[in-house]
């Protein structure tokens, strides 16, 4: 049995929690002149850097971590973000 299709504007406006609802129960391909997208994510290439720290400094920056919720990474790179905009605005 062939599954019937629907027009996408017989979707009614809704709210995100609705949409997202409504989505969990039905599939794109159940809509007629459905076709897949051509939007393409990039995110700008970074450089990796390695630097050495005393462990008592690395212990400095996990305790932070810890205390804020945020990856070591995340945290240390924000922090240099921040040291950048003061030179640059300086």
């Amino acid at each position: 049995m062939m599954k019937k299709t629907k027009e996408v504007s017989d979707i009614r406006p809704m709210n995100d929690e609705d949409l997202g609802k409504f989505w969990d129960g039905h599939e794109p391909e159940d809509f007629e002149g459905w076709q897949e997208g051509t939007l393409k994510f990039a995110r700008p290439p970074k450089k990796l850097i390695q630097l050495r720290l005393e462990p008592r400094d690395v212990r400095i920056i996990d305790r932070e971590s810890k205390r804020t919720g945020i990856d070591r990474a995340q945290l240390v790179r924000s922090w240099v973000k921040e040291r950048i905009r003061q030179i640059v605005n300086a």
